[in-house]
This record gives C-alpha cells, sequence and structure tokens, in this order.
C-alpha cells in the first residue's frame, strides 16, 4: 500500500516524466519531419506512458522505464559506439531520471523496495557500465597517451634557442611549441608536483583605477604564453604590467608598469597581454641597453625594457616607448591595440595589431609594421592599399584605412629571412560588399614578407571573399617534409579557423607536391544584398580536416 507521502511522490515523479515525455514526442516528431531519427519521438511515448502507469501501476511503470533505458543504451552504443562525450549527450539524462526512481518512495507497489526497484537498479547498472567503459576506451586516465598521438621528433631547424629555454611564443621563432627536454615523459608524468605559484596582483581592480569587467562589456583574461630566457621567466599582465619571475622559484624579480592611459583601459574591448618578446641587440651596434624585452601596451604603445632590470631602454623610440597610432591617422578609442608579443629578429621589431572587428568602414589600417629594434624608428610598412605594397612613411602621411589586419602571433625563418602572418578582413569583417580589390586579394591569408625589407615573397590564400571572419588568428610552424618524390621540403603548415591545414613551401607558398590543395565547390545562395559569395574555396586534400561533421539528430 502506498502512503500519502509516497502518492506524494509518485505524482511529482509523473509530472516530471511527463514533461519530459512531452517534449521528446514533439521534438522527435519534428525531427522525423526533418528526416531524423525515429528514436526520440518513440523515447516520448514511453516516457509519456511510464508517467502515466506511475499513477495507476507503478510497478508496470518501473518495468517499462527499466526495458526503456536498457533499449536506450543500446541504441545510443549502435549510434556512436564507445565514446563518452557521444554517450553522455544521449544517457545521462535518462541516467539521472532512473536514479531517481531509486528514491523508496517513488512509484513503490509493495513493502519490499529491492522488489519493486530491481528492474531499474538492474538497467541502470548496464547504462553506467557503458558509460564507465567509454571512459577508458576513449582516450586514456592514466597520464599516458597512445602510441599514434605521440609528436613526432621535429627536425632540426638551426635555432639558437638553448634546450632548457623557450624564447618564443612557440618556443623557437619557428613557432614549432616543441622542446627536446626529456625528463617529463608519458611514463612519469603523473607524478609531477607543483613547485611554485606566483601571483601578478594585476586585478580588475588595481587601487583606486576600476577597471570595468566582464559586466560591464569588457573582458579581464590573463591569457599570455611566459617566455624563458636562461633563468628568468617573462611576462605581462592585462593591465600591461611587464614583469620578470625566478624561473625556480617563482619569486618577482622586478615589475614595470607602464602606465597605459585610463581612457584607452576604459574604452578598450578587452584588457590582455599575449606575451613578450626577447632579443638581444647585436654587438656591433652601440647601447647600454643590450638585452631587452618588448611589450605590447594597452594604449597602442610598445614598449622595451632592459631584461636584466626593467627599466626603459632610453635609446628605443621616445625614451623606451613607440606609439602605434603613428601614420594610423583618426583612431578612436577602443579601435586599435595590440595584444600579441611583435617578431623581433635581424635587429627588426614586427608586428600588426587588433582592429575593432564590425563597427563601421573607414576604420585604422591593418597595416604590418617593422621598426629598427635598436632605435624604435620606422623601418617599413606592408600595406596592402598602397603602391608599392612596402614603403617607409615619413611625417604627414598615412596608412591606407580599413584593409586586412594581422593582429595573432607571427613566425619567421631566419635562414630565409622570412617572417610569416596571417591576415583578417577589411572591416566590417562579415560584409564584403564595399570591399576593394587589393582587400579582396590579401585577406584570410598566410603572407611571406622579407624580414628587412619588408618586400612580399608569397600570399596564399584560405577563405575567398571571406564573409565569415574566418581571419587567420596565428603564424604557421615550420616543418621539414618529405614530397611526392621523397624530397625534404622547407615547408610550413598552417592551421586556420575553418579547422583545416595547408602545407605550403615556405619558400614560395605553394602546396607541396603529395600535399595538394583543391578549389571545391560551395553554396552560393542566400548572401546580403549588393555583396557575393565566392563559388569555390581551397581545401587541403591530403590533410585531416578539424571541420566538425555536419549536426546530425
Amino acid at each position: 500500500m502506498q502512503t500519502s507521502g509516497m502518492k506524494l511522490w509518485s505524482v511529482i515523479t509523473s509530472v516530471i516524466f511527463g514533461i519530459v515525455g512531452l517534449f521528446l514526442l514533439l521534438g522527435g516528431i519534428k525531427l522525423l519531419f526533418l528526416g531524423g531519427s525515429w528514436f526520440y519521438a518513440l523515447a516520448g511515448l514511453a516516457m509519456l506512458a511510464a508517467a502515466v502507469l506511475g499513477l495507476r501501476k507503478p510497478q508496470t511503470a518501473m518495468r517499462l522505464y527499466a526495458a526503456f533505458l536498457l533499449l536506450a543504451t543500446v541504441w545510443a552504443l549502435f549510434e556512436v559506439g564507445f565514446d563518452i562525450w557521444g554517450l553522455e549527450v544521449r544517457l545521462l539524462t535518462l541516467v539521472g531520471l532512473g536514479a531517481w526512481l531509486l528514491i523508496p518512495g517513488v512509484w513503490r507497489s509493495g513493502p519490499a523496495w529491492l522488489a519493486d526497484k530491481r528492474e531499474v537498479l538492474g538497467a541502470l547498472a548496464v547504462s553506467c557500465l557503458a558509460l564507465v567503459a567509454s571512459c577508458f576506451s576513449s582516450y586514456s586516465i592514466n597520464g599516458t597517451v597512445q602510441a599514434d598521438r605521440m609528436a613526432a621528433s621535429l627536425p632540426d631547424l638551426h635555432d639558437d634557442v638553448a634546450a632548457g629555454d623557450w624564447q618564443y611564443y612557440g618556443r623557437n621563432a619557428q613557432g614549432q611549441r616543441y622542446t627536446p627536454l626529456d625528463q617529463i615523459t608519458p611514463a612519469n608524468i603523473s607524478n609531477l608536483k607543483r613547485a611554485w605559484v606566483t601571483h601578478t596582483g594585476d586585478t580588475q581592480q588595481t587601487g583606486e583605477d576600476v577597471v570595468a569587467g566582464p559586466d560591464a562589456g569588457h573582458e579581464f583574461n590573463l591569457e599570455l604564453t611566459p617566455i624563458k630566457v636562461k633563468d628568468t621567466l617573462y611576462i605581462c599582465t592585462p593591465h600591461s604590467w611587464v614583469m620578470a619571475l625566478d624561473a625556480r622559484t617563482g619569486k618577482v624579480k622586478w615589475k614595470y608598469d607602464p602606465k597605459p592611459a585610463k581612457a584607452d583601459l576604459d574604452a578598450n574591448v578587452y584588457l590582455a597581454c599575449r606575451g613578450v618578446s626577447y632579443y638581444r641587440i647585436p654587438d656591433e651596434i652601440q647601447t647600454s641597453c643590450r638585452e631587452r624585452i618588448y611589450s605590447p601596451v594597452a594604449d597602442a604603445r610598445i614598449v622595451a625594457v632592459n631584461a636584466e632590470t626593467g627599466q626603459p631602454c632610453d635609446d628605443f623610440g621616445d625614451h623606451g616607448f613607440i606609439s602605434m597610432r603613428e601614420y594610423m591617422g583618426n583612431v578612436p578609442l577602443g579601435f586599435h591595440f595590440i595584444t600579441s608579443p611583435p617578431m623581433v629578429m635581424k635587429n627588426r621589431l614586427i608586428t600588426g595589431g587588433w582592429i575593432f572587428d564590425n563597427q563601421a568602414n573607414f576604420e585604422p589600417s591593418g597595416a604590418v609594421r617593422a621598426f629598427d629594434a635598436t632605435t624604435g624608428k620606422i623601418a617599413w610598412v606592408w600595406d596592402a592599399g598602397h603602391n608599392p605594397e612596402t614603403w617607409t612613411p615619413g611625417p604627414g602621411d598615412m596608412l591606407t584605412r580599413d584593409t586586412p589586419n594581422a593582429w595573432g602571433v607571427y613566425t619567421a625563418d631566419p635562414e630565409l629571412g622570412l617572417v610569416y602572418f596571417g591576415t583578417g578582413n577589411a572591416p566590417p569583417d562579415n560584409w564584403g560588399g564595399s570591399r576593394r580589390p587589393f582587400d579582396d586579394a590579401t585577406s584570410s591569408a598566410t603572407v611571406a614578407l622579407d624580414i628587412v625589407t619588408g618586400e612580399r615573397r608569397w600570399l596564399y590564400q584560405t577563405v575567398h571573399h571571406d564573409l565569415w571572419d574566418m581571419d587567420i588568428p596565428s603564424g604557421p610552424t615550420m616543418v621539414d617534409l618529405p614530397d611526392a618524390s621523397g624530397q625534404t621540403v622547407p615547408a610550413l603548415v598552417q592551421s586556420t579557423k575553418r579547422g583545416e591545414f595547408f602545407v605550403l613551401d615556405r619558400r614560395t607558398g605553394q602546396p607541396v607536391p603529395g600535399y595538394p590543395v583543391e578549389e571545391r565547390p560551395v553554396p552560393t545562395a542566400g548572401h546580403a544584398p549588393d555583396d557575393r559569395v565566392s563559388p569555390t574555396q581551397p581545401y587541403p586534400a591530403a590533410m585531416p580536416s578539424l571541420t566538425p561533421a555536419d549536426l546530425r539528430a
């Protein structure tokens, strides 16, 4: 016999099951009309039937749900196998409802709990076993990695980075993100212990200066990759502080605050610094500041500080600073700043900058600029809208407005003397009807420039007439690869927001033989008036794609 308390629990349970069942039934019917799976409509019917039976024949309702849970488990395994993420979205809710049914007062018909619950208990055991098994088959959970997922050793590119250093954003200029150190292995990584932790002290509220946080439409992130040179880590913080830490202890060696203008801090949509750059000025150049750290500042400046002391290098720009607003014309607050570390090589400091997406036409220029790394004097600019593209602006000159920008981290090949970067789109990024020919020709592309002169060696476009803001967010990685004939080719691998990997000869920008790129037809309907969609897009035919598959039921 059911007590009044049990009846209340049963009513609550039937209401819950009824709501879930109605949702599944209506959604499942719609899915059937779209050509999708039949399972969800049947699941809705099973849930509704259990909800009704739970009020009159609770034991029958329990057995019905147990059978349904077993069927759902078999169906889920048939659809996705032992994949934890595929099973999780199909089974966790149903397992949770089954666990609810184990509550003593829910859908009881007799005095013995096990007699009423054994069918659901058994079904739950099967479902949970499938979920647990999928954890072990999907990926390792013991700190090891399957052999076929281990990275192969990269070829020696003759960089001058010491084995224990991480001198660039990607460890070396080539952006390999790979260390030759071998003390940490798959066998011992689970035994690592934290050596130290350091708090920068940079928060959203610093003294009396309150910086708007996410609640005011701003982002505030510590999203840097530290660099390590000898025994020191160098970092930057959201407020553009530059800091040096002892690599062994985490103790702060020095901190320099460039004091970015509050008006810029208030106007910038987010405050972040992705990293700093290290450079040693060549011995033949006279300077009192030989080893330097260059760091972006939130008010569109770059500062150079002494790597040993943290004090500004007085012979760089204006007592240690250069302004990235020079030659840019009118730059509204918040429309241009730099978050990525510059590429510094061959006494050139090379950088682009962030331009506010999708706000207007005629925004600040996206030109890439190079400065003398010692003096901070402008050396060259690569300006897609200027003739010639590479030039050196003087007093009163202005760079072409609204051109594609290159805001991410740059990479380089010191032996070839080339710097590589990816471009975005001319603002507004999701509208192409007003783009000029040079905008379309240089957007969403990998570009190679001569480090010293800025001359363009090649450009390879990864999206034609990009209307989806598929700008390239990071420079390519250099790697030597065999081509179709077995000859070693100096190549690069460019990852993209599309989830595609382009393998190009880094000397010429052409696809490496054996890694072809195909122009494939794409849908062109549905574009905005006065705009167009490219009829084809490039697809690397021999490389794996990370592009998600089309959504299925």
